[in-house]
């Protein structure tokens, strides 16, 4: 029976395999948390799934591990929460966003990596250099990219960017300026709320108590 289900639920193509040959303690840089957690896949069926769960920011996948190997989760959407330490994640625009409020436009973050490479900087997605892009992609092609540990050569950045979701939409919610375009019968009140408190908006807890004040 719990083949079927992975049948259902999950994929896993060749390229998307990775057996783990990696030693304890590996820094998972490429990963949102440090480690494989257990966590939950609750279906939009109702169907919930136990899994050791973690997020890949470079392929802007959830991934989870089973016996060694590292398995991407097909069919996002048919997902309707991931949980992973306490933290909930709903799909999006082909990714997974971490919910960070429950107010009436909640707000989101979005994790993506971006790769460094000697002599190039590459955003996964995003065009470059020729032949710096075409070694990214085969990186992500062979399974590198799953693994606990990129290969020598590749140093991932992490970023972070937030989302507000009002009116059926996702809006960006980086600056003062994106904020009041989601909330413009706000705007007096957000600017002398800056003004007085100076919050920093590259950091989730300034920005959770912004999106919650905002909405009382």
């Amino acid at each position: 029976m719990r083949r079927i289900i992975y049948a259902i639920l999950l994929c896993w193509p060749a390229w998307q395999t990775l057996q783990a040959q990696v030693d304890n303690g590996v820094q998972l840089s490429h990963y949102i948390f440090d480690n494989f957690s257990k966590g939950t896949v609750r279906l939009r069926s109702g169907a919930v799934h136990e899994e050791l769960l973690n997020y890949n920011s470079l392929t802007s996948e959830m991934v989870y591990s089973n016996n060694g190997a590292y398995l991407a989760l097909a069919n996002p959407e048919e997902v309707d929460t991931v949980t992973i330490q306490g933290r909930s994640f709903v799909p999006a625009n082909k990714k997974f966003y971490e919910v960070l409020t429950h107010t009436p436009a909640p707000l989101f973050v979005e994790y993506s990596c971006t790769i460094k490479e000697p002599g190039a900087n590459i955003g996964y997605g995003m065009s470059s250099n020729t032949a710096a892009a075409t070694q990214l992609k085969s990186l992500i092609q062979s399974g590198g990219a799953y693994g606990l540990k990129l290969p020598d050569g590749f140093e991932p950045v992490p970023q972070h960017s937030f989302l507000l979701f009002r009116d059926g939409k996702f809006s960006p919610a980086n600056s003062s300026r994106q904020l009041t375009a989601v909330f413009p019968d706000k705007k007096a009140w957000i600017n002398q709320y800056i003004k007085e408190r100076h919050p920093d908006f590259t950091k989730r807890e300034d920005l959770v108590t912004l999106v919650q004040e905002v909405q009382k």
